[in-house]
């Protein structure tokens, strides 16, 4: 196994094992922690040292290309070295499969900065592909129409993926769905957390689109870009860059469909609690304020 960048921590641990790269001690010499989903996908997680919004990318290898699904918030390697480690993933791919190294599409989730600012570390990468974070360069690139619930194929190789528009919390949001393995990439659409709705009829039907398609290609695991929440449920105010006792990554089939009912039951701009996320509808200033307020003062006491 090849040596990963200095501060990127490569674990071993089961999907719902905590992450050192938000712990108070342990994230002192973390940038960037990776684990393996199975042999072909790997998580790729940023320190919260880094941003405190401590964000998840994705990559998926196959026989012919590799999809990394976003390139987190850091736009120089020194900050978080996110293209040199993928790289060195690749690079083990390619040895264990007797194959030269895998053609890279770098692609978004959504377009929002603290999934997109690492494209630049990309810029000028022999054999890869960014895709723009606009919508129209997002539907031309996988051939999306704007219907909700549609989807297409992506192949990498032996590992056919379906894409699928699901605008709500940002109108370039995408779904991407790995039927062999059971799984679904979500974005900022679905995870524990605070769901931020900037549409919320295109959300409706998103979270609507995305329960059916869990359930036609029998998805048992829903893998999202951020924790916001511990395992109590309580979330985490805005700034926090520590996690003390956080909830695991990943989503339950049956808790995409709680947050899609909590969804349909939301009827107006405001916070409208939930479970596994609270939704924040359209431009709520207190609200937000409350939570940055809260922020401000983990951070100023240390706790976070």
């Amino acid at each position: 196994m090849t040596v990963l960048p200095e501060g990127v921590l490569r674990d071993a641990e089961p999907l719902d094992a905590p992450w050192d790269c938000v712990d108070k001690d342990a994230s002192q010499q973390v940038k960037l922690q990776v684990r393996a989903i199975d042999e072909a996908i790997f998580a790729l997680r940023q320190s919260s040292r880094v941003s405190p919004e401590a964000p998840i990318g994705y990559l998926l290898c196959g026989t012919e290309r590799a999809l990394l699904l976003d390139t987190g918030d850091a736009k120089e390697a020194a900050q978080c070295p996110i293209r040199a480690t993928v790289d060195v993933l690749l690079d083990e791919w390619s040895e264990s499969h007797g194959v030269a190294r895998l053609p890279l599409v770098v692609a978004h989730t959504h377009g929002h900065n603290d999934h997109t600012e690492g494209d630049a570390q990309f810029a000028g990468r022999p054999d890869t592909t960014i895709v723009a974070k606009d919508v129209e360069a997002v539907h031309r690139f996988f051939g999306l129409t704007e219907t909700v619930g549609t989807t297409t194929t992506f192949d990498l190789g032996e590992r056919t993926l379906l894409i699928a528009p699901t605008p709500g919390h940002d109108a370039r949001s995408i779904t991407t769905i790995d039927p062999a393995a059971g799984l679904m990439f979500s974005g900022d659409t679905a995870y524990p957390g605070r769901l931020y709705v900037d549409d919320l009829p295109a959300a409706k039907l998103s979270l609507a689109a995305m329960v059916d398609l869990a359930e036609t290609h029998d998805i048992h695991t829903v893998l999202g870009a951020h924790v916001e929440n511990d395992r109590h449920g309580r979330d985490y105010p805005v700034l926090t860059r520590f996690h003390r006792d956080e909830a695991p990554f990943t989503l339950t089939t049956a808790q995409l469909r709680a947050l899609r009912d909590d969804v349909q039951r939301a009827d107006g701009n405001g916070v409208h609690t939930g479970d596994p996320m609270t939704l924040y509808v359209g431009k709520a200033y207190w609200p937000m304020l409350k939570l940055l307020a809260r922020g401000v003062a983990w951070r100023l006491t240390g706790r976070g």
